[in-house]
């Protein structure tokens, strides 16, 4: 029978189930964990049998604790990732996450914290770690805060960033990212294959360590590489006709809305991709994918590692070539 209390069930406990069996907790704890092998099989079954007439149920909570884990994993991201206009960039990564956490049998915790100001947010807003109430997370974001992974890195917190980052002294802080680079010298192969010389990138984000390493992969190669920064409102017939003069054939877009926008003002420009997420993948343009799906899972893989204390701190996901019809000859 369950124990109640006025107005509502209780919780029956392994003390509950000791009384009536006439055993210690201790005996009845060892059973339910089944490692009662010094405990008579009679008395073994009669504890198992008044448990489940109790309708017992084991606290998941004090179990993880007595592991000294809570089987907890987080998420923290420094901006939204419900929003529509994020969906494309983050639900790859997320998905991927989820499946190798289910997985594992680790459960998944996302944190929403409120913004310091504006819309992007700390961990340590409060004056404490609030991952602290999971083993270790994996952190996403555009915007991040850099004294927050210097506190993370000192306090010896288990975490992976997804793309690379960097703490103010040079040092790499934990990572999962695409090989951009790889991925890069190989579209300027393919690139330079068809004629081209004078290439331009153009993207919005000149200062991420992906777009570093995305402009070294094509610089790897046999081709003259400058950069453009533009909003994407910005991209007029004037911006395209400046590229022209300057001898530039073909453009290497930062990403799909990048690449949508110049083709909108130059249908005849040649067009690579240099990040086609998961969910643009089926298109027509060419370049390279971004391997979402598997960054995502390597990256809980690599933070179950760091949460026992092994395995690797930084590694990279091979990123998918796309031929597509958008980058033509010279």
């Amino acid at each position: 029978m369950r124990i109640t209390e006025p107005g509502r069930p209780r919780r029956v406990s392994q003390a509950d189930i000791a009384r009536r069996a006439g055993v210690t907790q201790a005996a009845v704890s060892l059973i339910l964990r089944d490692k009662a092998t010094t405990i008579p099989e009679e008395t073994r079954r009669r504890v198992l049998d008044i448990a489940r007439e109790m309708g017992y149920r084991a606290d998941p909570l004090a179990r993880r604790l007595a592991k000294g884990r809570s089987q907890l994993l987080g998420i923290f991201t420094y901006e939204r990732v419900f929003g529509t206009a994020q969906r494309s960039l983050y639900h790859p990564f997320l998905l991927g996450i989820e499946e190798a956490a289910e997985e594992s049998g680790n459960d998944l915790l996302l944190f929403t914290s409120a913004a310091m100001s504006g819309p992007v947010r700390s961990i340590y807003a409060g004056g404490e770690n609030k991952l602290r109430l999971v083993d270790g997370a994996v952190l996403l974001g555009r915007d991040e805060i850099p004294a927050d992974l210097e506190q993370l890195v000192d306090e010896r917190y288990p975490f992976v960033f997804i793309g690379r980052r960097f703490l103010d002294d040079g040092r790499e802080v934990p990572n999962v990212s695409p090989d951009y680079r790889g991925a890069g010298r190989v579209l300027a192969g393919r690139i330079a294959a068809l004629g081209h010389r004078e290439v331009r990138y153009v993207g919005a984000n000149s200062g991420l360590p992906a777009t570093a390493d995305r402009l070294a992969g094509l610089r790897d190669g046999d081709l003259v590489v400058s950069s453009s920064f533009p909003k994407l409102d910005e991209i007029s017939p004037a911006f395209v006709r400046e590229l022209r003069e300057s001898g530039v054939t073909a453009v290497v877009a930062e990403n799909v809305d990048y690449a949508e926008a110049m083709r909108n003002v130059a249908a005849d420009l040649p067009i690579a991709v240099a990040g086609i997420s998961e969910e643009d993948a089926d298109e027509h343009w060419s370049g390279y994918g971004i391997p979402g799906r598997l960054v995502g899972r390597r990256a809980l893989e690599q933070l179950l590692a760091a949460v026992e204390g092994d395995g690797d701190t930084i590694s990279t996901v091979d990123c998918p070539q796309h031929e597509g019809t958008t980058l033509t000859r010279a």
